[in-house]
């Protein structure tokens, strides 16, 4: 008999289907990406750790045996780190429980710079647990990151943990006993549950079984509209194709344009395009970043998550259509330097930097402008260059229907210019983030020259692809 683990407890929460699919341990392989967010958690738990170095660890410890020394750490009123209780079909193994005067105290330990309502049902499901196999719990904490903290030299511990009461919320959660008592059952069929695609697929993560389960839908589904509140109306009512939708459904502007785009695709807006074009100031600079990030910041001047640049490309395009192409990539250590003096180089002229997306690169820059303050006027005058390409995208004055409702690069290179990044071997920003820093910074991949090629080729056609859109445009408007 499968045990109901926390982790499991909210995989149920989530997705009945989720939990059967854990539980079987069949769920999709996890990305290099994934694994470093699991990695951050546990590197951010050994910073806990150091705060309460009367702690005793039981990480490591097999299962019964952590189960065992953790009733004799009990009785000693330990203060006891991955404490492991076992009741019945239950099994929890909580961050840390501290003794007070007459219980215990529960912590659990989040790698997230604000505490978050998925967090209690975790804490709710612990106390239970732990109730149940005889000891009081007092109170209920989250213990996260700092968002605010700056690193200057050594790590402060002091600052960079935060620590919450949660007592309150967490005793406000009822019928744990009702939902273990289901998801027991959900462990016992023979088959998964029917597949149920709602607003959970979402919520509180992306679940890992998402695509495969969407997979069933129509190839143009109501999921691709842009209005969430209706497709969901839609979906429960099970309609679940775009043509589907009744006569008389009161659509967004974009989504009538989605509709439109099924008999007639793609569905352009000369005019607007054209009055974007002609908006544009040459030689245009066309700009990508490629950045990671960390729980716990590793350089100075950097906080909890903040964006780290590694690597950028630019394509400057004249008026007559030439292009001169220019790149950076970090050979490891601290990028931003480097980084920072050979950008202020690249960069330097009149004409508009082009990024899509352009929230991103802002915020990049403007914390690069913070913390060096030394490029602080050159990289402000900057930002005011700055135009974005995915705005007649995001505005659906050119959509195609094989973007299936999305207005990213990745789905718009290959509608407007019939090119993609499918022959790369590296497709996406978060393979390239990971591939960087388990290379570069903390090296665990051996190939680093090979990878150091796909990332110029990668981030390359980044920017590469922003030219062809633009001369793609023009043609279209002529």
């Amino acid at each position: 008999m499968s045990l109901l683990t926390k982790s499991k407890y909210l995989n149920g929460l989530q997705c009945p289907r989720l939990l059967w699919f854990a539980d079987r341990k069949q769920l999709p392989e996890i990305s290099l990406f994934d694994e470093h967010k699991f990695s951050q958690g546990h590197e951010f738990e050994e910073y806990v750790k150091r705060l309460y170095q009367e702690g005793v660890d039981l990480d490591g410890l097999r299962f019964q045996d952590n189960i065992d020394k953790t009733q004799e750490l009990v009785k000693e009123k330990k203060t006891i780190f991955e404490a492991g209780f076992r009741v019945g079909d239950l099994f929890v193994r909580s961050d840390l429980i501290i003794p007070n005067e007459d219980g215990w105290d529960l912590y659990e330990i989040k790698s997230t710079t604000q505490s978050k309502p998925q967090h209690i049902p975790d804490l709710a499901f612990q106390k239970y647990v732990l109730e149940k196999s005889g000891l009081k719990v007092k109170k209920s904490f989250l213990i996260y990151l700092n968002k605010e903290y700056v690193k200057d030299g050594e790590i402060n511990l002091k600052q960079l943990i935060t620590k919450d009461e949660v007592t309150d919320q967490v005793n406000l959660i009822d019928g744990i006993e009702k939902k273990i008592n289901i998801f027991l059952d959900i462990l016992k069929q023979e088959n998964p549950p029917d597949i149920h695609i709602c607003m959970q697929c979402n919520k509180p993560y992306e679940c890992p079984l998402k695509s495969d389960c969407i997979e069933t839908l129509p190839e143009y589904n109501v999921l691709q509209l842009t209005n969430w509140r209706l497709y969901w109306k839609l979906l429960a009512d099970g309609i679940k194709d775009i043509k589907d939708i009744p006569e008389g459904t009161k659509l967004t502007p974009r989504d009538q344009i989605i509709m439109e785009s099924l008999e007639k695709s793609p569905v352009i807006s000369k005019e607007q395009i054209k009055h974007f074009l002609e908006s544009l100031n040459y030689p245009l600079y066309h700009f990508d970043f490629e950045t990671f990030d960390t729980a716990v910041p590793i350089y100075d001047k950097s906080r909890p998550y903040q964006k780290i640049p590694f690597q950028y490309s630019l394509h400057i395009e004249q008026e007559d259509g030439s292009t001169e192409h220019k790149e950076f990539l970090s050979e490891g250590n601290d990028p931003r330097p480097k980084l920072l003096e050979q950008m202020r180089r690249d960069l330097e002229g009149t004409g508009d930097i082009i990024v899509y997306n352009k929230s991103f690169e802002i915020n990049v820059m403007k914390k690069l402008a913070e913390d060096f303050p030394e490029h602080k006027e050159w990289l402000e005058q900057a930002l005011t260059r700055i135009v974005d390409l995915a705005a007649p995208f995001r505005s659906f004055h050119y959509y195609d229907k094989s973007q299936k409702g999305s207005y990213s690069i990745k789905e718009v290179l290959p509608a407007v210019t019939g090119k993609s990044y499918e022959e790369l071997e590296i497709g996406n920003g978060g393979d390239a983030s990971m591939l960087y820093f388990y290379s570069h910074i903390r090296p665990k991949l051996e190939n680093k020259e090979e990878i150091r090629k796909n990332l110029l080729q990668y981030c390359g056609l980044d920017t590469e692809g922003m030219v062809w859109i633009v001369d793609r445009l023009k043609e279209i408007v002529q």
